[in-house]
């Protein structure tokens, strides 16, 4: 190529129309093409007075190296086209993206024909080749595109150094901490290739985790709370991470802080054999002495006694010290003011260290607040174009939050969970309630008095609000837009992030936030502005909640002095007044106690404690009902106002709910096997905000997503094909039909099994209709309507067999009551589980049939942590059926799920040896199960399983076994825990069939 100072590059003239087009390949000519300038015209600098005139060419001076189509795409000015500084700029900083330059300086040469654009720039050195020798586990491509050095980039020294270090970082990240990196080739300016040498060492492993000096608990009840794991197999897991290793030794320090252990110390030591990559840590514990509660006294209350407030007392005088014990107690004394309607009252514990070692006094100091209704009930789904009605939120909160009911912190945890467990909504950015104070006074009715009443003779509000309950409300009315009053103070903010809903927001923010508004209720006169709702976007993180009054470190054995009591004192007030500002009350029971600057009593819990599990919510947004905990974030001055507080009128809050729609359409395939069943594929496809009434359009609500979707039905298609049993369904079911509180279900299925006497098809439906009573109770009413048909047995056969071969048509109608207080519905703790059914067959068989069943769980013993659990069941079942039952009707019973130690029905009446069901059967059982290790995750058990089957309502032959088993939880393959048991019959009949081994294993995806 020839010299570029020489010969420049010039962009010759065109008849390009367009002046934004970038320079292409034909546009700059090389010499002698394009006629040069003299070498004696002045360079001038860039100026709008200069650039007036259409450019009669662009050159490029001082490119060497760098080729014609590496710098073309970059300028924008074109010839023929007049120019402005800030185009010239634009140019200039495109160059300069590029790296290709040290300097690139734009000028002016005139010229008789007008002005020229002349760029003069300094090449960088080019980088010619980019090379990795030793890199074994990391491949050249990932280290290019993590370093951006590439073959034909600029070549700079001070980035090829700071590459060394990058691909160290790159290789500590992967484990690699030994690595060394040195730049063979690239280190010196006349270099034009670059080498990296790198020796990759060992990758450090975890080999060896342990722990000294803990006596109260053993290293495998302290591992489970590491996140580091040692390796497995050799190969497997154990990555070291330093970092990790600093986290794990805190949260095993707080851990021994909420159980009492204040003034534990937790240090990790590690140690490394380089060469072999093998890292072995060592925790050193420093228990101390466990704490001892002394005295308990209770500050502030003055609406709820003592008595109630400690009517289930987990943490008592003379108790260790337990942080668990201590939040329940939190949260027993914060219900009891839910229950008044005291959203906002606070209850606050607070640690009073004394002089005797291992004693503290805990002082509960309670600001009462002041009672609070609801106001309006404001819905907002997020999203642009969301498909979900908002009634669909408003029919799953209904049962709990309604406006002009006192606002209890309990219905609005309820209301909570409910939304969470419902697969309507997002996981990722969960659903959260803001209940924000608002002005009363829109509530309230206006009152005229005539001429000559007295104000004493108006009936109490309190009186007229209490009588006030609004009847459930249908919405079918279309959202609508509304003014909304500023707020007066604080909010509860419920979700998985708590935050602080600031007061004061303004229309056009509500307007923001996409609230759909609600009214308020039927006392607000018409055309009254709406409570507000602040717009999401608005609301900040919830600052950590703490414990007031902690004494430092330096001050523990020690009473503080009276300076030290008023700079305290001071401090608290000072927060205080800060706090009143954003009142809140956190629902999270996590943030109930978080370790702030100067907190020593580290009460917050490590360990997962209970919670309202997804699993005890049933797919249609239904609540299992169980023992929701909740919590306290104890902010501000416990005291606040309530002694200055004038009694007066309740307080009226808004609550503001904001959901995000989740990928509610499912396609699953999973598979089982059991003893009874054998093995059993699945294929389903769910969608749970189905609407019928939805049908699509055009073909953008196919590929939208918005046809049949939006109202909050379930729709199931499920194919089960198995080796023994087969299964195929198609349900519908509107949890809130036509938005009552009443379900309606309906459902069509084909249904085979081989038995050993028979093989059974049954092609029908089912028409059910339910409702959730309480908390507790609920109610279902179901039609089932069958074909079923017997074939495939062998002669001679029973005549009861023989009766129904071929088709049968099956007809019932079916009614029953439960009341569930489990805690899970896969592993319950406490709680039972009760029902009563009657159902009635009518048409071609006619008969009664009567059933109960009842589940109780105690947890006999538990480690101070909440883990550990030892579990007492008792199980049994109940049920007569009238004497035309069909024999594919009856009772058998033997199984994994039904009486172990005895085969699948093998458990049943026999004529002439065949099983033949029974119309009475009593079975029970008696389970005891405990953890066998730290993290739960494997438990044994213990078992006796007793009752009979028989034809008539007798217990003549009684069955009782006795045996043993495991139950696996593996998170990955889902909530269901596997399940293992070994049973011997101790009475049993001779015509029985027996099974030692029994046992379930499920996975889906």
């Amino acid at each position: 190529m020839p010299d570029a100072a020489s010969q420049p590059m010039v962009l010759s003239l065109d008849d390009s129309d367009d002046p934004n087009a970038p320079a292409t390949a034909g546009d700059f000519l090389s010499p002698p093409a394009a006629e040069r300038l003299p070498s004696d015209v002045e360079d001038l600098p860039v100026s709008r007075e200069l650039l007036d005139k259409p450019l009669v060419a662009i050159e490029i001076e001082g490119n060497v190296t760098i080729p014609e189509y590496a710098i073309e795409p970059h300028i924008r000015c074109r010839p023929k086209r007049t120019a402005s500084v800030h185009q010239v700029e634009e140019d200039v900083n495109a160059l300069a993206r590029t790296r290709l330059f040290f300097n690139i300086n734009p000028v002016i040469r005139m010229t008789d024909a007008g002005p020229v654009l002349v760029f003069k720039v300094i090449e960088r050195p080019i980088l010619n080749s980019v090379d990795f020798l030793g890199n074994e586990h990391v491949k050249d491509r990932e280290l290019e595109a993590h370093l951006g050095l590439m073959k034909g980039h600029a070549f700079d020294v001070a980035t090829n150094k700071e590459c060394v270090e990058r691909i160290r970082s790159i290789y500590r990240d992967k484990g690699y901490r030994h690595a060394e990196v040195v730049l063979q080739k690239g280190g010196n300016p006349t270099d034009r290739d670059v080498v990296f040498a790198i020796k990759e060492g060992a990758k450090s492993k975890v080999w060896g985790i342990s722990f000294e000096g803990n006596e109260d608990y053993s290293d495998a009840i302290l591992k489970v709370r590491l996140e580091t794991k040692r390796v497995i197999l050799w190969w497997l897991g154990g990555d070291y991470d330093p970092y990790k290793v600093e986290s794990d030794a805190y949260t095993v320090t707080k851990y021994y802080n909420d159980l009492g252990y204040f003034d534990a110390k937790v240090t990790p030591e590690v140690r490394e054999e380089e060469e072999k990559g093998k890292v072995y840590i060592v925790f050193k514990v420093h228990e101390g002495v466990r704490y001892q509660v002394r005295n308990i006294e209770v500050q502030g209350n003055a609406v709820v006694p003592r008595n109630a407030l400690f009517a289930k007392q987990h943490l008592k005088p003379s108790d260790m010290f337990n942080a668990r014990f201590l939040r329940k107690d939190v949260e027993h004394m914060k219900g009891k003011y839910d229950e008044l309607g005291r959203l906002f009252a606070k209850v606050q514990p607070t640690p009073r260290f004394l002089e005797q070692p291992g004693h503290v006094d805990i002082v509960y100091q309670i600001d009462e607040d002041q009672p609070y209704r609801i106001g309006s009930i404001n819905v907002h789904v997020r999203g642009d174009h969301p498909h979900s009605q908002e009634y669909v939120v408003r029919n799953q909160v209904n049962p709990f939050l309604k406006p002009g009911r006192l606002a209890s912190g309990e219905d609005v945890r309820l209301a909570r969970n409910r939304l969470q467990g419902s697969a309507f909504w997002d996981k990722a950015e969960p659903p959260n309630i803001d209940v924000v104070k608002a002005n009363a006074e829109i509530y309230r009715p206006h009152r005229s008095i005539a001429l000559g009443q007295s104000v004493e003779d108006e009936s109490p509000l309190d009186e007229f609000l209490a009588d006030y309950e609004p009847s459930p409300w249908l919405d079918s009315r279309p959202r609508t837009a509304a003014f909304p009053p500023e707020t007066t103070g604080g909010s509860i903010r419920i979700d998985a992030t708590p935050g602080i809903a600031p007061a004061g927001h303004t229309p056009a923010a509500n307007a923001a936030a996409g609230h759909s508004v609600a009214p308020a209720n039927p006392m607000s006169s018409v055309g009254r502005p709406q409570p507000q709702v602040p717009p999401q976007s608005s609301v900040p993180r919830r600052p950590s909640a703490q414990f007031a009054s902690v004494q430092p470190a330096s001050a523990v054995g020690r009473q503080p002095t009276g300076v030290e009591q008023a700079v305290a004192l001071s401090t608290t007030e000072t927060r205080t007044a800060f706090r009143r500002q954003q009142e809140i009350y956190s629902i999270d029971p996590e943030a109930i106690f978080s370790l702030g600057d100067e907190d020593l009593m580290v009460v917050r819990a490590q360990s997962p404690h209970d919670v309202a599990r997804g699993q005890s919510i049933d797919q249609y947004g239904q609540q299992v009902p169980q023992n929701y905990f909740g919590g306290v974030s104890p902010q501000g001055d416990p005291f606040g106002d309530s002694f200055s507080r004038p009694p007066g009128e309740p307080g009226f809050v808004d609550v503001n709910i904001d959901v995000t729609e989740g990928r509610t359409g499912r396609l699953m395939f999973g598979v089982g096997v059991n003893s009874d069943a054998g093995l059993i594929g699945q294929f389903t496809i769910q969608e749970d905000n189905f609407d019928i009434l939805r049908p699509p359009r055009s073909w953008a609500d196919i590929v939208n997503g918005q046809a049949f979707r939006g109202r909050g039905q379930s729709f199931r298609l499920e194919a089960m094909p198995g080796n023994q049993v087969s299964r195929y369904l198609a349900s519908w079911q509107d949890p809130f039909f036509m938005q009552t509180d009443y379900s309606l279900g309906v459902s069509g299925f084909y249904y085979n099994r081989f038995y050993n006497e028979w093989t059974e098809d049954r092609l029908g439906g089912r028409i059910s209709v339910g409702r959730l009573l309480s908390r507790y109770w609920s109610f279902n009413t179901a039609l089932r309507l069958e074909n079923v048909d017997i074939r495939d047995f062998n002669l001679p056969a029973p005549q009861d067999l023989i009766d129904v071969k071929g088709d049968n048509f099956l007809s019932t109608a079916e009614v029953k009551l439960a009341h569930d207080s489990r805690d899970s519905a896969f592993m319950p703790t406490y709680g039972h589980l009760w029902d009563v059914s009657y159902e009635q067959g009518f048409g071609e068989f006619i008969y009664p049939r009567l059933e109960t069943s009842f589940s109780q769980y105690f947890t006999t013993y538990e480690r101070p942590d909440g883990f550990g659990k030892h579990i007492l069941s008792f199980r049994t079942q109940l049920g007569w059926t009238g004497d035309n039952t069909p024999i594919f009707e009856r009772y058998y019973a033997g199984g994994y799920s039904s009486f172990r130690g005895f085969a699948f029905r093998g458990v049943t009446p026999r004529d002439t040896g065949d099983r033949v069901g029974g119309n009475f059967m009593s079975l029970s059982s008696l389970e005891y199960m405990l953890p066998i290790t730290a993290d739960d995750n494997i438990r044994v058990v213990g078992f006796t399983d007793f009752g009979t089957v028989e034809e008539n309502v007798t217990l003549k032959h009684f069955r009782l076994s006795v045996g043993f088993g495991f139950r696996l939880t593996i998170p990955a393959m889902g909530p269901a825990p596997i399940a293992l048991d070994f049973a011997v019959p101790l009475m049993d009949e001779e015509e029985d069939n027996r099974r030692l081994f029994s046992f379930y294993v499920g996975f889906t995806n």
